[in-house]
């Protein structure tokens, strides 16, 4: 029966027997079993300690699971204690709906928590084990789809932590209920879990596919890094307003869909979704919170699929195509500006309008500067391709510099240099944001100076995809290293110098206009910056882009003549 059990599966997925086949081993089952049954014992008895003790001097016991008046004397040094009091029968009457829900809200924690991270770090270790045992190279060849093979590994790869998870849902399950939790706010947290899990996980395998480079450091990077945005969107966004496009965040956290989350005693403070609006009049609830969190996985897990299907059986291949990139940026950009609390920018003008303008258009900037970095490293082309397309350029195409076909094939060909690409996607944000900047509730000359940071941002983003896209040319094995090694640097440096070298490095603005810092002057230092300046610039950012763009030019005409003629040569033999 198990054969045959087993033959079904490998029919339905032979990459997701081949992983379970050497994990799923009596010895690990019960490992994994104790380990997940021992870790629950301990938070339960943790949090039994933390119920009181019945004493003599009952009415100098306090506990926060007690139900009666809170401590007068320390107001503030206490807010959560209570006085414990005590029943006929002279126990203490304990409120064991708030231990319930605090010993559910950590479990959930800890839960999701392990999910993702740990998930993360056995997706990439392993991939990185294939490559160094010279595996997935015969991995690739198999007849399988590369959509079966990346599916069975997702599945199979965790399978040990998803059956510690599984042995942990039954006291999930039971902490909650007793809470009064109903039973459909679990379930939908259950669902973001599942489709968090399955993007960080699509992200995790195609970061182990392209960050090869990285070695054996690259599954601790990956795990460190999805740990780090969890605990850090955790801690920052508590008590983030909800007036700004940050709150997007939260959507990549399963910490803010724990069900009443704000009734425990140690996260009463976050107030999750409510007075949360999505565009002008959607109040986004808790169910709908759920189904636009679904919604964003899946939406951003199908953009990460796309990309491990190019990346998996060809290495050379982008990330994403020019097509894929611009309808990531639009989606992206009507999803951050419809957390933006249009009703207060539009119909309401206060003393302190001005500054919730600057604040929200800050935000957005911010998060799109994250965006345009992982579209510059996923729609760059490395050297092969380039020297292909350069070859295929120089074969076919008219000597004219401008035609229409080479217009067209930097838009949307899948090797040309990305830099227009990149321009492309920049305008795109640029005008959705001047939507908002079109209607806030301010002056026209207002208006007009929120157009010179998104000016700034579309010049950067050009100018690191110009210097990234050269140094991908090189001829230097590492220069993938070498690419983040430079835009990181075209980032920082800016940032360091004028500190250095400068004797008031505050009130020198042209210094810090090559900066990623540029964009926020006009923002909150309005009165430091003249047109003249910002012009200026700008202007000295597109020299640089141009230079760069010069450059590649050069070598990429070089590079398809040297491999014509070699092409030619091997012809006439």
């Amino acid at each position: 029966m198990m054969q045959n059990f087993l033959d079904r599966l490998g029919d339905w997925n032979p990459q997701f027997l081949r992983e379970i086949k050497g994990r799923i081993q009596p010895r690990n089952i019960l490992l994994v079993i104790a380990i997940s049954l021992l870790s629950q014992f301990i938070l339960w008895m943790f949090f039994q300690t933390q119920l009181p003790i019945l004493i003599d001097e009952i009415k100098y016991l306090s506990n926060k699971y007690c139900t009666g008046s809170r401590l007068r004397p320390y107001p503030d040094a206490l807010p959560k204690m209570q006085q414990c009091l005590q029943d006929g029968y002279g126990n203490l009457i304990l409120n064991r709906e708030l231990w319930f829900q605090d010993t559910f809200t950590w479990l959930s924690i800890i839960g999701c928590f392990s999910v993702l991270v740990a998930g993360t770090y056995l997706l990439i270790s392993d991939l990185a084990h294939e490559e160094r045992q010279d595996t997935l190279n015969f991995i690739r060849l198999s007849p399988q789809s590369s959509q079966s093979i990346l599916l069975g590994k997702m599945l199979g790869v965790p399978i040990l932590l998803y059956l510690a998870v599984f042995v942990a849902i039954p006291l999930h399950l039971w902490t909650g209920l007793s809470a009064h939790i109903p039973l459909w706010q679990i379930l939908g947290f259950y669902a973001v879990v599942l489709f968090a899990g399955f993007f960080y996980y699509s992200t995790a395998l195609l970061f182990g596919l392209v960050g090869s480079w990285l070695g054996g450091f690259q599954s601790w990077l990956g795990a460190g890094l999805v740990l780090g945005f969890l605990i850090l969107t955790k801690e920052a966004l508590v008590n983030a307003s909800n007036s700004y496009s940050l709150i997007y965040l939260r959507f990549f956290n399963p910490f803010y869909f724990i069900p009443r989350l704000s009734s425990s005693s140690m996260f009463g403070n976050v107030d999750s979704w409510n007075d949360v609006k999505f565009f002008l009049s959607l109040q986004i609830s808790f169910a709908i919170a759920v189904g636009l969190a679904l919604f964003n996985y899946g939406i951003l897990a199908r953009f990460s699929w796309l990309s491990l299907q190019r990346c998996f059986r060809d290495s050379n291949a982008t990330m994403l195509s020019k097509k894929q990139s611009y309808l990531l940026t639009s989606y992206f950009s009507i999803t951050t500006l419809g957390f933006v609390n249009w009703q207060e920018l539009v119909f309401i003008k206060s003393d302190y309008h001005r500054s919730i303008i600057n604040a929200n258009i800050f935000c957005l900037l911010f998060l799109h500067f994250w965006l345009f970095l992982y579209l510059i490293a996923a729609v760059s082309p490395h050297r092969q391709s380039l020297q292909d397309w350069a070859r295929y350029r120089r074969i076919s195409s008219k000597k004219i510099v401008w035609n229409q076909a080479l217009i067209k094939d930097f838009v949307w060909g899948e090797n040309s240099p990305a830099i227009l690409a990149i321009a492309l996607n920049a305008i795109i944000a640029i005008l959705l944001i001047s939507v908002l900047v079109l209607v806030v509730n301010t002056e026209f000359s207002q208006k007009i100076n929120y157009f010179v940071p998104l000016g700034f941002c579309g010049s950067l983003a050009m100018m690191y995809a110009a210097l990234a896209q050269l140094v991908l040319f090189m001829k230097n094995r590492h220069r993938v290293f070498f690419a983040n090694g430079a835009v990181i640097a075209a980032i920082v440096l800016p940032l360091i110098i004028p500190v250095i070298l400068l004797q008031n490095p505050g009130n020198q603005t042209f210094w810090w206009m090559f900066s990623i810092y540029a964009p926020v002057i006009p923002l909150f230092q309005a009165s430091s910056l003249d047109g003249i300046t910002a012009f200026l610039s700008i202007l000295s950012q597109l020299s640089i882009t141009t230079l760069l763009m010069f450059q590649m030019t050069k070598q990429l005409k070089k590079a398809g003549e040297s491999s014509t003629k070699a092409l030619l040569a091997e012809q006439v033999k």
